[in-house]
């Protein structure tokens, strides 16, 4: 049994990596916080292993990967993805920068297989075209001036000592295990019960990903992450959606009649008009694009809503 190390994986996009090496038969152990909400694990709690370190403990840290040597790493955790939590600048570096330093040096002292970083497309800024891996990082906030040095620090890393380290740069996932605030959970839960859906503005645009598009990526990426180690790949579909085509489209599946008010909401930060991924470098390297749109995504998603309805109560 491989040993499969996630941080961050109390999370939305963590805890389907943790369920999808947990059925592959991996020896799955997580570090998280102990102020983590390990809400999406606790069916599966007790076949895992929850180790409490927080990533800026260096030492503690290090005394940890030399016990576990895990042969996978998975680095997902991460501060102030959303706008409300932005001005916590202190977690941001402490979590994203530091703790992705501190996580690599302390694995670069084992011999593992694969390191994969989770980068942002925060980490671009605002473009008028598609974003390429090529292009000027310009982040406009803290939680993407954090990960792009992160990601440089990966790069760096992974090219001076030859360690098998990548990183990839997800755009908009949606799927299973969202926070019942975000965007796509909020409509569908709207669209099922035919309740008030308000919303901020219906130009809105992403490049939204379904979560096991992001999943078989991630798996492409260990098959061959020799041939790609100290590599940085977007991840999402080269497509962007607006709001209001994403509300109409789950409206057209739930057969609902809610009706969005656009403006009843104060939108966390100046929208961009083009925010999506130029996939060209990973289908060149992987040969992967999504098997999934957005209209067969938000379907599955959907139905497994119908499943959970617990979880958005």
């Amino acid at each position: 049994m491989e040993k499969v190390l996630i941080t961050g994986g109390a999370g939305f996009i963590g805890a389907n990596f943790v369920y999808r090496f947990l059925e592959a038969g991996y020896d799955v152990n997580l570090i998280e916080k102990r102020e983590s909400n390990i809400w999406r694990l606790k069916n599966i709690k007790d076949k895992i292993k929850i180790n409490y370190i927080h990533l800026k403990d260096y030492n503690k840290l290090e005394k940890f990967i030399l016990e576990l040597k895990p042969q996978i790493i998975l680095h997902l955790a991460a501060f102030g993805t959303y706008p409300r939590r932005q001005q916590e600048l202190k977690e941001i570096i402490e979590t994203n920068f530091v703790g992705t330093v501190n996580l690599v040096n302390a694995c670069s002292k084992i011999k593992f297989k694969c390191f994969i970083n989770a980068g942002s497309s925060s980490e671009y800024g605002r473009k008028d075209k598609p974003m390429r891996e090529t292009d000027l990082l310009e982040p406009d906030n803290p939680y993407g001036v954090t990960k792009a040095a992160a990601a440089m620090y990966c790069r760096y890393m992974a090219k001076s000592l030859g360690l098998p380290i990548v990183t990839m740069r997800p755009f908009a996932v949606y799927g299973y295990f969202e926070e019942k605030e975000r965007l796509i959970p909020t409509i569908i839960k709207s669209c099922l019960t035919n309740t008030e859906l308000e919303l901020s503005s219906p130009n809105s645009v992403r490049d939204f990903i379904f979560i096991e598009d992001v999943i078989e990526a991630y798996l492409l990426v260990i098959k061959n992450i020799q041939k790609i180690k100290g590599e940085i790949f977007n991840l999402g579909t080269g497509k962007q959606s607006t709001i209001a085509q994403v509300v109409k489209m789950i409206k057209k599946i739930t057969q609902s009649s809610a009706n969005p008010q656009y403006g009843k909401v104060k939108p966390g930060q100046q929208e961009p008009k083009n925010w999506v991924a130029d996939t060209s470098k990973i289908k060149q390297f992987l040969n992967w694009q999504p098997r999934y749109d957005l209209k067969e995504g938000l379907k599955k998603d959907i139905e497994w809503f119908k499943k959970n309805p617990s979880f958005y109560k």
